[in-house]
């Protein structure tokens, strides 16, 4: 080995040190940096020479020092795959959780505010008036019940209503997060394929798109097919395809009374979203919400329907006009009564006309027969499993709310065990990712001081060569002189 080819070798050491040493310290420096994949500076020895032949004839050649050939990431696909897949169902049921708890919220059924609460005081205001004393006290309260259960029934109705719009408004919001997220993954395509047009690693800059994919993937379900740029797939179609990109858009739906839908920007093509925090945004605003509204609805129904029914066969004790207990607000004369229109007969502000009695007055206050009958209508069975409905009846009023609260719960209990399933999925998987793209510390002080000795040698190495060849340059043919 010639004295200049050793300083070669030597100080491609240098500079292999060097260039480890640099991705040692960027890998500590992002050891806190969220979706960051450690790096590793790939060494392989330089091509050989040749230096002259054997005494047999054979070819004789040398190394000449180490090369960095590559600086790459550690990661694994079919884990980042996995971690997807489990993505998008933590983000379903972790929405739908939520929905529910915001769903228990309005009802109110464990607070004083609740429908329960008020329809429990409007039938006991109705046992006092039906007992044979207190009849003036016993109607006010009855008056004053039966307000303050039509206004919890139109504030929930309307919290429902404005629940759905909320939720629109999440969809929308969540869209425009899918499309900032695809816009910045096709940029990073493109800088990507830029970046390793020579050979390179755009490492950091995989780093960033793998972590946008993972954030996609909790909103909808997404297909990844990796090549030299990742195309994204959802619901069959390419959002992404290298640096090209099609987005979604949200639209009014008529069917829905103006609610959104998603259609595709480039030919307005209906999108259903089968997958991800999107699919339970819609579900809980199309389908959990409505179907609760409308059992909630039918007992609403089934309370002016039965109360009127009865009612209306009554007397007052200032005259002897009969009258509806609940009216349709926007039309008096309807008999239809529902969530939206219910609304407490004004003429009965004076309480007086509320009817307890069978027969007319002047002598029926010590009549009941009315209030008795209103108030057996507290267990009477007159709901199915879903409706308003005294041929199939099964449940009375309580029972039929209490299962619209209990299949709530249902819901929301399903809900939490695969959140806290699919958490505990999560957990295992990001742990194993972590084992092999996280940085670790003490494994990078390791490498750094292994790192810093080959450095040292090398050094040490260059070093040596200098004084070799200072002897060649300055001292041989000096003795004797």
């Amino acid at each position: 080995m010639s004295s200049f080819g050793g300083l070669s070798i030597a100080v491609s050491g240098i500079f292999a040190q060097q260039r480890s040493l640099d991705t040692t310290g960027h890998n500590i420096s992002n050891v806190n940096t969220p979706g960051y994949s450690r790096q590793i500076a790939i060494h392989s020895s330089s091509s050989p020479v040749q230096v002259g032949y054997t005494s047999a004839g054979t070819k004789m050649s040398k190394g000449t020092g180490v090369d960095i050939i590559l600086i790459t990431q550690y990661r694994d696909e079919f884990l980042d795959a996995k971690v997807r897949k489990n993505n998008k169902e933590l983000g379903y049921w972790e929405a739908l959780l939520t929905g529910v708890e915001d769903l228990e919220g309005i009802f109110n059924d464990y607070t004083d505010e609740g429908i329960q609460t008020a329809m429990n005081n409007f039938w006991d205001a109705w046992e006092q008036l039906s007992k044979p004393t207190g009849r003036l006290t016993s109607r006010a309260l009855v008056k004053e019940s039966a307000i303050a259960l039509v206004e919890s029934i139109k504030n929930t109705d309307q919290l429902l209503k404005d629940y759905r719009a909320d939720k629109d408004k999440e969809i929308m919001e969540n869209v425009d997060r899918i499309n900032e997220i695809t816009k910045r993954i096709g940029e990073l395509n493109d800088l990507i394929i830029k970046v390793e047009a020579n050979g390179a690693v755009a490492s950091d800059f995989r780093d960033e798109r793998n972590l946008l994919l993972d954030e996609l993937s909790q909103l909808v379900d997404l297909q990844v097919v990796d090549g030299k740029s990742v195309t994204v797939m959802i619901e069959g179609r390419a959002v992404v395809d290298g640096k090209h990109v099609e987005q979604l858009k949200a639209v009014p739906d008529p069917s829905k009374n103006g609610l959104i839908k998603l259609v595709w920007e480039r030919d307005n093509q209906a999108v259903e979203i089968s997958g991800g925090r999107i699919k339970a945004l819609f579900y809980t605003r199309d389908e959990l919400v409505d179907s609760f509204r409308s059992r909630l609805d039918e007992m609403i129904k089934g309370l002016a329907a039965e109360v009127n029914s009865i009612h209306i066969t009554g007397y007052g004790v200032s005259d002897d006009i009969q009258r509806k207990f609940f009216i349709n607000s926007g039309d008096p004369t309807s008999d239809y009564i529902d969530m939206s229109n219910i609304a407490f007969n004004p003429e009965l502000n004076d309480y007086d006309n509320i009817a307890a009695a069978l027969n007319p007055p002047p002598y029926n206050y010590e009549d009941n027969v009315i209030a008795l009958k209103i108030l057996e209508i507290r267990d009477k069975k007159v709901f199915g499993d879903t409706k308003y409905d005294i041929s199939q009846a099964k449940y009375d009023f309580d029972e039929y709310y209490r299962n619209i609260i209990l299949d709530l719960g249902k819901v929301g209990l399903e809900a939490s065990i695969n959140v806290e399933a699919h958490n505990s999925v999560n957990t295992e998987l990001e742990n194993k990712r972590g084992g092999i793209m996280g940085v670790s510390l003490d494994e990078e002080m390791t490498n750094l001081i292994r790192f810093e000795h080959s450095y040292n040698a090398s050094a040490r190495m260059v070093n040596v060569m200098d004084e070799m060849i200072d002897i060649v340059v300055n001292r041989l043919g000096i003795v004797g002189r």
